[in-house]
């Protein structure tokens, strides 16, 4: 789909639906109307300017939209930074995109992902591929009665900007802006729950992009009373591994929960439940625009590559993607994702194990706030676990959760850590998911023999 079949469909929503809200934040709210005659003076100011590669480095705002925006329509190449990132990164990801890179054409946007190792790379996107999302996304969500999406992740976080905001202009709907102050949310490893359930019964989103934390409160609200299930129309989660008991009780709660898969290298999603119809530990059926197939156990993608990362000249111009998970599909053709494939443990008996799935029960026992399992041949399974709880405790938890697992993956040693996996810390991406390596080297001398 071209960039301008996208603001056309903006202002057709301007013409037809002058009152329609855009965006909004805890101060202001915006027309579609507005939106349109700010994103083009804006554009107008940036095609004036002899840089063709921008950088947007602010908080979630309307302007941060704006700018976003503006840079699709006029052209220019755009690159999200972070706000997690550390200044270190921040200088890599400016050393590498303002000193005459070395880019793929049709170029419109620079993606960056901490990935889980700490040298971002920068994921380099044509404008129509982050359309084609968007159109493949609104076929498949787009009977979903949604009015308006609360953002909760970085805009930076590509899912966020496209299947968030990309998405939710296109259909029309309102995009509401609320500092992470407001939402209660402290990075990736922190939340206030009182604060998180007044900015929703305040904001009234019916529409959000969760991780499986963020669910796991939105589901304790629900239980508790304190949230009305009924609020949401859609809730979409992603990024780490969600735990099979936390998504069949959302379900059961009636929440409108949908699962899906994807990647910055295939311009974010790949497969998404059906809202109507969703199949419970599967992401669902591919998207329209999305060729999957499995190889030798891995995942493969096609249909809406990326161009190449930036500076690489030979990554450029894929035709297909291997994306280091592991897949497989059910018999109604649902797509089910395991874990990475460089991360399985082998034990000494020569047995597989995903550290997702250990991990994914730990962090449903209370108090349990985060996991982290090594193991190999020669290291017994080993978890690393946050928790308010003492040792003591912590043990008849872990002793629940094995009375769950076979016994070849049974957790045999676990030590309590002191501070939380995040962000800021450099060991949880932006997503949410474990940085291992740089979590491994930080505990290496607990994780070894």
């Amino acid at each position: 789909m071209p960039v301008t079949e996208f603001f056309d469909q903006l202002q057709a929503h301007a013409k037809s639906n002058p009152n329609q809200l855009s965006v909004s934040d805890e101060q202001t709210a915006i027309t579609y109307h507005t939106l349109l005659s700010r994103v083009a003076a804006r554009r107008d100011y940036y095609l004036q300017q002899p840089d063709p590669v921008v950088l947007i480095d602010k908080p979630n705002s309307i302007d941060w939209v704006i700018d976003d925006l503006a840079l699709l329509w006029a052209g220019k190449v755009s690159v999200p930074v972070p706000p997690f990132f550390t200044e270190q990164q921040k200088q890599h990801l400016v050393q590498q995109t303002l000193s005459s890179p070395q880019l793929p054409s049709m170029t419109a946007k620079i993606t960056y992902t901490s990935g889980t190792t700490g040298e971002p790379k920068g994921v380099c996107l044509a404008a129509a591929s982050q359309m084609e999302t968007v159109k493949a996304l609104a076929e498949r969500l787009g009977a979903v009665k949604v009015k308006r999406h609360m953002v909760l992740m970085p805009l930076a976080v590509l899912l966020e900007n496209i299947a968030g905001v990309y998405l939710s202009l296109w259909l029309g709907n309102e995009v509401v802006l609320v500092g992470s102050e407001t939402l209660g949310l402290k990075g990736s490893s922190s939340l206030c729950a009182e604060s998180f359930f007044a900015a929703l019964r305040l904001y009234q989103p019916d529409s959000l992009i969760l991780t499986p934390a963020l669910l796991a409160a939105i589901v304790s609200g629900v239980e508790q009373g304190l949230l009305d299930s009924q609020q949401f129309k859609l809730l979409a989660i992603g990024g780490a591994k969600l735990p099979l008991p936390l998504e069949s009780k959302a379900l059961a709660l009636g929440l409108p929960l949908v699962h899906g898969y994807g990647l910055s290298e295939f311009c974010s999603v790949v497969a998404l439940n059906s809202p109507d119809r969703p199949v419970v530990a599967s992401v669902g059926k591919p998207l329209p625009h999305a060729q999957v197939t499995i190889d030798e156990g891995e995942v493969v993608v096609s249909g809406n590559c990326m161009l190449g990362y930036l500076g690489e000249p030979d990554s450029w111009y894929p035709k297909r993607i291997r994306t280091g998970d592991l897949g497989s599909w059910d018999a109604e053709g649902n797509l089910r994702i395991g874990g990475r494939i460089k991360n399985i443990i082998i034990t000494a008996f020569g047995r597989n194990v995903d550290p997702e799935w250990p991990e994914a029960l730990l962090s449903l026992q209370p108090n349990i706030r985060q996991a982290a399992i090594w193991g190999s041949e020669e290291l017994p399974i080993t978890a690393l676990l946050y928790s308010p709880e003492n040792i003591d405790s912590v043990a008849a938890r872990v002793k629940a959760v094995n009375q769950q697992l076979p016994d070849y993956a049974q957790i045999e040693r676990y030590f309590l850590i002191t501070e939380p996996f995040s962000q800021a810390n450099q060991q949880l991406t932006g997503t949410g998911r474990l940085r291992r390596q740089q979590i491994a080297n930080d505990y290496s001398e607990l994780l070894t023999l």
